[in-house]
């Protein structure tokens, strides 16, 4: 039986300590201050990134990876045989699903199977890092298919912002919703859903609106164990609050937080905290 390798995108935002212990081959996103191009945590770190964002006068741009550049990561994991998949962000977000399938084209390569994750950062982190696992622990590539495919029929993100001026700039959301999260300290709650990120509900003041993200997912989940991933946007003091009151309020098997990378911090600015999470009975197993 040939071994199971997982690719992902930097979107994910495995930290590569994270990357190197599960074997995840991560491919790069480009991010651009003015003709600065920077590979998405290779030339530039979320703690470097959100010092030059704070000082820039240039406000950064982004880029997927070529179908080219995916081939070069495609390419030794085919040399070694291995069954490769390939989870990547919402194509409704990015063009990088569109160069993984070229690149697949490009190589011919039969074992490779290209996933639309319809989602991005830490729930994408938690579907590739459960996807390694389980190919560590010899599960084959039906077995890490069909976990993938109920993890994204479980699987609930939410988060909050500071402000929706990065998303509505970068096109990910609305000008009226825009103009709504300016209004009065309203912190805008938002989810991804079907490939997008859709207002979910707007809530006076930073503190409450954790409390709500944590209350939608007791309301959703109830008693049922579960795998959580926090993230924030340059903000650890309130991801801290934040996983106080997860480990107060919900059955968490595992808790798990990382701090969101260029590219994604590129489209939502400083001050995201926000959680995903899933089911973990009769879905993820290794």
């Amino acid at each position: 039986m040939p071994e199971v390798r997982i690719v992902t995108d930097s979107t994910a935002d495995i930290p590569g300590e994270l990357a190197k212990k599960y074997n995840i081959t991560v491919v790069p996103l480009k991010v651009f201050f003015g003709e600065e191009v920077f590979r998405d945590g290779v030339d530039l770190t979320p703690g470097e990134f959100f010092q030059k964002l704070e000082s820039s006068t240039v406000l950064p741009t982004t880029s997927q990876p070529t179908p080219g550049e995916f081939e070069e990561y495609y390419r030794p994991l085919m040399d070694q045989g291995a069954s490769i998949i390939s989870i990547h962000i919402s194509s409704q977000m990015s063009g990088t699903f569109q160069s993984a399938k070229l690149a697949k084209k490009i190589v011919d390569y039969e074992d490779l199977e290209i996933i639309d994750s319809h989602i991005v950062s830490v729930p994408l982190a938690m579907m590739v890092i459960a996807s390694a696992r389980a190919a560590k622990a010899g599960r084959t590539r039906d077995e890490i298919l069909e976990m993938i495919r109920g993890m994204m029929k479980s699987q609930q993100t939410y988060f909050v912002v500071d402000t929706l001026e990065y998303l509505q700039r970068g096109g990910r959301i609305g000008k009226a919703q825009a103009f709504l999260g300016t209004l009065l300290n309203v912190k805008p709650v938002l989810h991804l859903k079907e490939g997008l990120i859709h207002p979910y509900e707007k809530v006076r003041g930073k503190n409450k609106a954790l409390n709500r993200l944590v209350q939608v997912a007791e309301e959703n989940y109830k008693d049922d164990k579960v795998w959580v991933y926090l993230t924030h946007g340059n903000d650890p003091e309130t991801l801290d609050k934040l996983r106080r009151k997860v480990e107060e309020k919900l059955n968490c098997t595992e808790i798990w937080e990382n701090q969101l990378g260029p590219v994604v911090g590129t489209h939502v600015g400083p001050g995201l905290v926000g959680l995903a999470i899933c089911k973990v009975d009769g879905i993820i197993e290794f």
